[in-house]
């Protein structure tokens, strides 16, 4: 006697059947006169699709630069767009009272210093043993003899030595740390290019180290694109781009992906992407670093490949085949899926005819109501 199942119990029955089938290599069944199997043939095409992603014209290597202290601008020798060298300062502190503090810092480190000289020279001709005696015998009338008294000196000696030269230490760092703060007070460039963006142009102003300098080489142009993350992994350096600038109406540049960045980010519309840096082929020079538009980013489905309709893979490694009349259930390995089709890496012949409704294998056996 045929059960009775509505559609969504029978669903659940077809899923149970598939998993139950895993690991088998082919199981037959025959297929139902009154629900008949729907089957297509297996495609093998070319795939070129393309990825649209917008960006801006950007600097590869570029620098972002922000003093490590605050104070009062003094010396802004550069404008935004003037070409700088590597070493050259693009902006200068009033550093006066910290010349007075590595001055004050220095003196301090020379009086230590011949501290620390002196004691050394006592202690190698044996005055700095002769006072520690003396003042031992003047604290002790009735006085201190023999391989006891010798242990009392040394340890007094040592203590000496070393607490001057803790001083000496200390001493060295303070004109460490105030020769660094000077140097903090002068931003250089680390490369060479144009200024692309300052903060502050003036002299005269106080800046905290939130200020910032940017200095950016316009030989490393690209073309900076934001690839949503359910796109970054159909592309590789080495593809071929198409780009279009907004600035440039009309009129498209070729290019390559060089460079995937790992980290992802999010923009301010909430989309999460992955920066893919292109190269542009003989890069315009009306071309201009901030300059927004769009690419063309060809995929990795480049080749032929064997796609199915993504919902007649059944547990992510199974497909129903109709082979002389029968259905047989063969066991697959899958790739990517994009639009709806599946990549079939292994498992099925480009000559199989898929089973698009799989649930018509199972209707022999119960009544759909």
């Amino acid at each position: 006697m045929k059960k009775l199942f509505n559609k969504q119990t029978l669903r659940y029955i077809v899923i149970t059947i598939f998993v139950v089938a895993i690991g088998i290599s082919t199981i037959t069944f025959l297929a139902s006169a009154a629900s008949p199997q729907k089957t297509e043939t297996v495609a093998v095409n070319s795939i070129s699709q393309q990825i649209l992603a917008t960006g801006s014209i950007v600097a590869q290597n570029q620098a972002v630069l922000n003093f490590q202290i605050g104070g009062k601008l003094i010396y802004v020798p550069f404008k935004e767009g003037d070409r700088v060298y590597q070493g050259q300062t693009i902006a200068q502190l009033d550093s006066s009272d910290l010349q007075r503090k590595l001055q004050l810092s220095l003196n301090s480190y020379q009086s230590t210093r011949d501290t620390f000289d002196q004691s050394q020279d006592n202690n190698q001709t044996g005055v700095l043993q002769g006072a520690q005696k003396f003042g031992l015998d003047t604290q002790n009338k009735v006085g201190t003899s023999g391989q006891a008294e010798i242990d009392i000196i040394n340890n007094m000696v040592k203590r000496i030595l070393d607490q001057n030269q803790a001083n000496l230490n200390i001493s060295v760092l303070n004109v460490e740390l105030a020769s660094s703060a000077m140097q903090m007070a002068t931003l250089t460039s680390p490369i060479s290019g144009i200024v692309l963006h300052e903060d502050v142009n003036t002299t005269g102003v106080n800046i905290t180290p939130m200020t910032t300098f940017i200095v950016a080489d316009p030989k490393s142009i690209v073309f900076s694109a934001n690839v949503r993350q359910q796109d970054v992994d159909f592309i590789s350096p080495g593809n071929v781009v198409t780009i279009s600038l907004d600035a440039m109406k009309g009129q498209t540049m070729q290019g390559v992906v060089d460079k995937i960045y790992p980290q992802k980010t999010v923009l301010s519309n909430g989309d999460q992407v992955y920066r893919v840096d292109v190269k542009i082929n003989n890069l315009p020079v009306s071309v201009k670093l901030g300059q927004s538009g769009t690419v063309l980013i060809k995929s990795n489905f480049n080749q032929k490949v064997i796609l199915v309709p993504s919902w007649t893979v059944l547990s992510q490694s199974n497909i129903w085949v109709s082979s002389n009349g029968k259905a047989i259930l063969k066991k697959v390995s899958i790739g990517d899926t994009i639009n709806g089709q599946t990549e079939v890496l292994s498992g099925l012949d480009d000559t199989d005819k898929v089973i698009t409704n799989p649930e018509s294998i199972i209707s022999k056996f119960y009544s759909v109501k």
